[in-house]
C-alpha cells in the first residue's frame, strides 16, 4: 500500500479523512501538528501529502511550503484542503505562496479528494523513474518509528550485525538528517541544517576561518566536491587528511543523532546512494558511545545495569571480535581491562577507572553490543585460575574540591533551585523542543556529582541533589506540550507580563519572543510573520501591535513612504488599545524622524518622558532626532 500524509488540525474533518483515504486504498499517516507532519514527511517519505490551508505554521511558515523547499519534496503531489464542509473556506488565494499541486475548497465532497489525489500520484509516478537516493526512499522502510526511549543506539548496532546497506534518515520537526550504511557501518552523513554541514564541523574544529567557511559552502554549492571546495577557500586538505576529517565528522554526526528522543526515524534498505555521495569508513559502533555520552541521561544509561549491580562482568568472547568496531579510547580500554569477572560490578563502577559515568556509560555499550557478560559468582578466565574469593578494590582517594570551584558550584545552584523552570534550564520561552533537551542535558552534567568524580562532594551532596530534583522537574514540565503551555500560562499570569489588563495567550507569547530573536538578526520579513499570527491569536493586545509595526516598517513592500503609512496604521490600532503605550509612541516618532519629520518626532518623544521620565528608549530615540 502506498503511504500518504494527511495533517488536519481539525479532529473530526481528520478523523473523517484518515478513513475515506484509507478506503482508497492508502496507509494513512495522520497527524495534527505541524511538526509532526514534516517529521513523517521526511521519515516515511509518502506518494503524496494532504495538507489543510489553516494547518498552524512552523517557524513562521507554512507546512505546504516546507515540503515543497524540502530535497524530497520537488516532486511529490501536494493537495491543499480548505473547510468548505465548515463553511469556513478561504478560497484560493490562500494557497497561492504554497507550491501545492491542487486546490480542494471541500475535502468531504463525495469522490473528489481520493479521485485528485489517485490522479496526482500516477502522474508524478509516470513521469521519470526514480534513481539512487530517491530510489531507495521509494521503497517501503524496513522500520521506521519515533525517537521516544532512545532506540537509535540499538538500531545502528543491528545494522551492523545484520550488514545493512542503506540510509537511516531521522526527522524533527523541519530538521532532516541522514546517514548512509554499507555493510552496517556509516560511510556518509547529510542534513538539512548548515550547522549541521561539513562547513560547520570545520569552523568547530578550527581547521577553516569562518571567512573560509563561507567559500567552502559557496564552492560546494556551486558542484565542486570537497578536496576542490577546500582548495578554492584556500585550505591545504588531500589525501589521507582529508579522508581522516570526513571520517571524523561522520562519526561526530552520527553520534550527535543517536541520542535524539524527539522527532521519527526510518530506514530505508539500498546501496543506489554509492552512486552519488562519496564514502568513507568509521569504527562501526564508536558512535553510539560518543553519542550516549553526548545526550542520553546517566539515569537510562544505569537503568539495564542496576539489576547486576551484585553480579561480576565478565568479557565476553564478541568483545575480542568487535574490538576494531568499538573503537575504545585508552581509558576505555583501561576499564575495559578491569572486567575480569573477578569484581563485582557495584565496586567496579564506584572505586574502577574511571568517573562514574564513563563506567556506566561504557558498561551500558558492552551489555548493548554484547561485549561483557554477568555471573553470579567469581569466573575463572583464561590464564587466570581461582584460588579463593572475589578480587577486591579499594575505594579512591579523593581530593578535596578546590574553594573557587566549590563556590560557583553554590552560586549557580541557588540560582537554579530559586528561578523557574526556564531560568533553571537558561532557556527563553520561546525555546524549542530540542534546545529543552540540550540544556537540560548539559546543565544536568555541569552540576552532576560525578563531573566532579576526582574530588570530595560530600559537603556539597545535598545541594547538587537539590540541582537535579529541580533540573528534573524542569525537564519533566517543558518537555512536554500540554504541561510546558500550562506552565508558561501561570508564569505569565502570576509575573503579569507588562501589567497587561488582557488574557495572555501563550501560543502568541511565545510568537512574540521568537519574532524578536529575528528582529535581533534582521530578519524582518520572518519576524513579520511571527508577528502577524501573534495579532491573529491575541488582537486585544496592545504591545503586540507595536512589534508588529516594526516589523512592518522594515519588511512591507514598497518605497519608504508607503512603508512607514502601513506602519503608522498598525501604531494607530496600538494606540487606540492603549492611548499611552511607550514603544508605540516611540516607534511613530522614530519613523517620523526618517521622514524628515524632526518636529513632530521630538513632540512625541517629549510626551513619553513626561509620562516615564527614566525611558532610556525614549531619550536614545530623542538623541538621535536632536542630531
Amino acid at each position: 500500500m502506498k503511504t500518504l500524509l494527511l495533517a488536519e488540525s481539525h479532529p473530526p474533518t481528520l478523523e473523517h479523512l484518515t478513513g475515506l483515504l484509507a478506503q482508497a486504498g492508502y496507509t494513512v499517516r495522520a497527524v495534527s501538528e505541524p511538526a509532526a507532519a514534516m517529521e513523517h514527511f521526511v521519515a516515511d517519505n509518502p506518494v503524496a501529502v494532504v495538507v489543510a490551508v489553516d494547518l498552524p505554521r512552523l517557524s513562521g511558515s507554512h507546512v505546504g511550503q516546507l515540503i515543497r523547499n524540502h530535497r524530497q519534496g520537488a516532486r511529490v503531489p501536494i493537495i491543499a484542503i480548505d473547510k468548505g464542509h465548515l463553511g469556513k473556506a478561504k478560497g484560493v488565494a490562500s494557497i497561492l505562496d504554497l507550491g501545492v499541486s491542487a486546490y480542494i475548497p471541500d475535502p468531504l465532497k463525495p469522490g473528489e479528494l481520493a479521485a485528485k489525489v489517485d490522479a496526482l500520484v500516477s502522474a508524478a509516478q509516470a513521469v521519470v523513474p526514480a534513481t539512487g537516493i530517491q530510489a531507495m526512499l521509494a521503497r517501503p522502510a524496513v522500520t521506521a518509528r519515533d525517537l521516544k526511549g532512545y532506540p537509535l543506539p540499538e538500531v545502528v548496532h543491528l545494522l551492523y550485525r545484520q550488514r545493512r546497506d542503506g540510509v537511516l534518515v531521522v526527522a524533527y520537526r523541519e530538521l532532516a538528517r541522514r546517514v548512509f550504511f554499507a555493510r552496517g557501518v556509516a560511510v556518509n552523513y547529510d542534513s538539512t541544517a548548515r550547522q549541521d554541514g561539513l562547513p560547520g564541523f570545520l569552523l568547530e574544529r578550527k581547521i577553516v576561518t569562518e571567512a573560509q567557511s563561507e567559500r567552502v559552502v559557496q564552492a560546494l554549492g556551486s558542484g565542486l566536491r570537497i578536496g576542490a571546495a577546500l582548495a578554492d577557500a584556500g585550505v591545504e586538505a588531500a589525501g589521507e587528511e582529508l579522508l581522516q576529517i570526513l571520517r571524523d565528522y561522520t562519526r561526530d554526526r552520527l553520534a550527535q543523532m543517536v541520542g535524539m528522543r524527539d522527532g521519527r526515524f526510518a530506514f530505508y534498505e539500498g546501496t543506489e546512494f554509492q552512486e552519488e555521495v562519496a564514502t568513507v569508513e568509521i569504527p562501526a559502533l564508536a558512535p553510539v558511545l560518543d553519542g550516549a555520552r553526548r545526550s542520553i541521561p546517566l539515569k537510562v544509561l544505569a537503568a539495564p545495569l542496576r539489576k547486576h549491580l551484585n553480579d561480576y562482568p565478565v568479557r565476553s568472547s564478541e568483545f575480542g571480535k568487535d574490538l576494531p568496531a568499538l573503537g575504545l579510547d585508552t581509558d576505555d580500554l583501561k576499564i575495559a581491562m578491569q572486567i575480569s569477572g573477578r569484581l563485582v560490578l557495584r565496586d567496579l563502577l564506584a572505586h574502577g577507572r574511571g568517573d562514574l559515568r564513563r563506567g556506566y556509560s561504557l558498561l551500558w555499550f558492552l551489555q548493548l553490543t554484547g561485549g561483557v557478560t554477568f555471573s553470579a559468582t567469581p569466573v575463572a578466565t583464561e590464564g587466570v585460575v581461582l584460588s579463593g574469593g572475589e578480587d577486591v578494590i579499594a575505594p579512591r582517594k579523593r581530593k578535596p574540591i578546590p574553594a573557587e570551584t566549590a563556590a560557583t558550584l553554590r552560586e549557580g545552584a541557588v540560582k537554579i533551585i530559586t528561578s523557574s523552570y526556564f531560568h533553571s534550564l537558561g532557556l527563553d520561552i520561546a525555546a524549542d523542543m530540542e534546545a529543552v533537551e540540550r540544556a537540560y542535558h548539559e546543565t544536568a552534567m555541569k552540576f552532576h556529582p560525578d563531573t566532579y568524580a576526582e574530588y570530595d562532594t560530600s559537603e556539597l551532596r545535598d545541594l547538587l541533589d537539590s540541582v537535579q530534583e529541580k533540573l528534573s522537574a524542569s525537564y519533566r514540565v517543558l518537555s512536554v506540550e500540554d504541561k510546558r503551555k500550562a506552565y508558561l500560562q501561570y508564569l505569565l499570569s502570576k509575573l503579569d507580563v507588562g501589567g497587561r489588563a488582557n488574557a495572555i495567550n501563550v501560543e502568541a507569547e511565545i510568537l512574540i519572543r521568537r519574532g524578536e530573536t529575528y528582529l535581533k538578526r534582521k530578519d524582518y520579513r520572518m519576524a513579520l510573520q511571527l508577528f502577524e499570527e501573534a495579532v491573529a491569536l491575541n488582537p486585544r493586545e496592545p504591545e503586540y501591535f507595536s512589534y508588529l509595526a516594526w516589523a512592518t516598517y522594515h519588511a512591507a513592500p514598497g518605497p519608504l513612504k508607503e512603508r512607514a503609512k502601513a506602519a503608522q496604521k498598525v501604531l494607530k490600532r496600538a494606540l487606540s488599545l492603549n492611548a499611552y503605550l511607550e514603544r508605540a509612541q516611540i516607534i511613530s516618532a522614530i519613523i517620523d524622524n526618517d521622514l524628515e519629520d524632526a518636529t513632530s518626532a521630538r513632540k512625541k518623544l517629549l510626551k513619553v518622558l513626561e509620562l516615564n521620565p527614566n525611558s532610556q528608549l525614549a531619550k536614545a530615540a530623542l538623541r538621535k532626532v536632536g542630531r
